[in-house]
């Protein structure tokens, strides 16, 4: 270790072979401390089973009032991977755990845990969302709905950094700013806060992370930085197994 870590940031589409690819070279090309990933606890102890499960049994692990909307997302995600088609049971998560599993490299864990994740969003989301959402659509402009066009004709494949994405995250925000609010914003500043307190104590990281979430946690790093400041949250670092089993990315 360094007397002052560093982060590298791997920005990656969950379920592209193709970022799957750079995820593993990063890591071995870096041979880092720590490999952070976008995971809970409740969730990487599920990916690191020897044995194969079936990932609905997390929502069931869940309170029942986030049950609704885990398996909503959970259903959109796996919908929106077939149509762009990609394999929704193979994860960039799965191989960064994979990766340092090899290289004997333990795994920080960098994310809100799940349970808090749905709960907020079962508490922000409800019956008039929708209806929000498609009076904000009909408000969009024409220069709004061709960055959009845009942005959905990008190849996940080439999507290199948070820059790629940012016009969806601004779309997503635009329509659906309670949702945003909760899956991208709060956690980009949590899992930024935990990068910020392993990079202080003189780790140098590979933290894979959605493209969605490398803008803003870059922003919250920076921010962090300038402020010199202190961190005050702990991060939960594993050491995985070599048997990898599914989960959902959420």
């Amino acid at each position: 270790m360094t007397e002052q870590g560093s982060v590298t940031i791997v920005p990656s589409v969950h379920f592209s072979p193709t970022h799957r690819r750079r995820v593993r070279e990063t890591i071995r090309e870096r041979r880092p401390d720590l490999v952070a990933v976008e995971l809970d606890e409740r969730r990487f102890e599920r990916l690191d089973r020897s044995a194969r499960v079936d990932p609905s049994e997390l929502a069931r692990e869940l309170p029942s009032t986030t049950t609704p909307a885990y398996r909503t997302l959970r259903a959109i995600q796996r919908t929106v991977a077939r149509l762009y088609g990609l394999d929704p049971e193979e994860s960039d998560m799965e191989a960064a755990v994979q990766t340092a599993a090899e290289l004997d490299i333990e795994i920080a864990l960098i994310d809100e845990p799940i349970e808090e994740i749905f709960s907020t969003l079962s508490t922000a989301v409800g019956p008039a969302t929708i209806p929000k959402m498609l009076i904000r659509m009909q408000s969009m402009g024409p220069a709004d709905r061709l960055r959009q066009l845009e942005t959905m004709t990008l190849p996940f494949r080439d999507v290199r950094s948070g820059d790629d994405v940012q016009p969806m995250v601004d779309q997503m925000r635009t329509l659906l700013p309670e949702v945003t609010d909760t899956l991208i914003d709060r956690r980009d500043r949590a899992m930024a806060e935990r990068l910020h307190v392993l990079r202080h104590e003189g780790y140098d990281v590979v933290a894979v992370v959605g493209a969605g979430h490398h803008n803003g946690i870059r922003a919250v790093l920076d921010e962090l930085e300038r402020q010199n400041a202190e961190p005050s949250v702990s991060v939960p670092v594993r050491t995985s197994s070599r048997s990898i089993t599914n989960v959902p990315i959420s």
